[in-house]
């Protein structure tokens, strides 16, 4: 029974919360990295040569990884000799399923997403936050509220057991929302959640950032944006577990060794292209409309993120998420914040 519990319950996960900031519900692109220079060595001294492994991430269209795009855009992932290919989904479940069966390497998610990965048999470590939380709260046009406070006892339409559920708790919870209080619409497709929201049939919604930024633009209030949310969660790029012991199935030979001298070039390329997004966003802004499929209204009026350097997830945040999948029973073994990231 647990374990078919998990799978309901990463299935689920997996197929709603991903879809953050993703409006277009993106046909599937698949994007490749230039080759790596010849030999694609990394590094050499008298007595041996490092060979980095191919790298295949695995995404959505969403913003969260522009870094990276840049980095292969810009050839800053070619200079520094790997080899990454970008591989964008059409829907979370195929993202998944990906990784689980070992045809990517890492994956853009959240930490919802990671621990039940993790649980299910497929571990995966954070190896760097990214663009902050995945999505906040709007009220609609015309339903009255103001404030987060104003949500006590009003249905707010969300998907369960997600990462937006999680933001939702806390956020009303910090918001002086007594817990017995706090009330789901649960509507799973986003574009149907989206729907009702602005045509009255919920008050609140918890949205990813394009369509939390379509419906501002026709009259909705921000309740929460990121900035916020990004105070209880962020994104985070995984890798599987596979991939940091050595076993890349794109790496003959590869040791833990190699592959976290990958790891840590790739991102020291990400903070090299953040350090150019921050400088400049509007650069960039064809990319992001290309690789994040930004639907119409949004394309010269969605404000593209300030990055953060590559870091871990601090501890106190991943372990406020695990308390809370326990106490909802999202959880039946116990995993850790040190199973979650990456140690080199």
């Amino acid at each position: 029974m647990i374990k078919s519990h998990l799978k309901s319950v990463l299935k689920v996960a997996c197929g709603l919360v991903l879809v953050f900031a993703l409006l277009g519900l993106a046909a599937c692109n698949n994007d490749t990295a230039q080759p790596a220079a010849d030999e694609n060595l990394i590094g050499t001294d008298t007595t041996q040569e490092i060979i980095y492994p191919a790298i295949r991430v695995g995404t959505l269209s969403t913003d969260d990884l522009l870094p990276l795009w840049v980095a292969q855009a810009e050839g800053l992932l070619e200079d520094a000799g790997l080899d990454v290919e970008i591989i964008t989904f059409q829907s979370p479940p195929e993202q998944l399923a990906a990784i689980t069966a070992g045809e990517v390497d890492a994956l853009m998610t959240d930490m919802v997403v990671a621990t039940l990965l993790h649980e299910s048999g497929t571990p995966v470590r954070a190896v760097t936050k990214m663009a902050g939380a995945p999505a906040g709260i709007v009220a609609g046009p015309d339903s009255g509220i103001e404030s987060l406070a104003d949500l006590a006892n009003v249905p707010v339409g969300a998907s369960t057991p997600t990462v937006i559920e999680y933001i939702i708790d806390k956020a009303l919870l910090g918001a002086g929302v007594p817990e017995d209080q706090i009330a789901y619409e649960v509507i799973p497709a986003l574009s149907t959640r989206f729907q009702m929201l602005m045509e009255g049939n919920i008050k609140a919604a918890g949205l990813p950032w394009t369509l939390q930024s379509l419906a501002a633009q026709q009259g909705a209030t921000v309740l929460l944006d990121r900035e916020a949310a990004t105070a209880f969660t962020s994104t985070v790029l995984v890798f599987s577990q596979d991939f940091i012991d050595g076993n890349a199935a794109t790496g003959e030979g590869t040791s833990p060794e190699v592959a976290g001298a990958a790891l840590d070039a790739m991102l020291k390329a990400w903070d090299a292209a953040v350090d150019k997004i921050n400088a400049s966003p509007d650069d960039y802004r064809e990319l992001l409309i290309e690789k994040a499929n930004l639907p119409e209204p949004l394309r010269e009026t969605y404000a593209i993120p300030t990055y953060p350097k590559t870091s871990l997830p601090e501890a106190e945040l991943w372990d406020s998420i695990l308390e809370w999948m326990h106490a909802k029973e999202y959880l039946s073994s116990d995993v850790s914040y040190t199973d979650l990231v990456w140690n080199p």
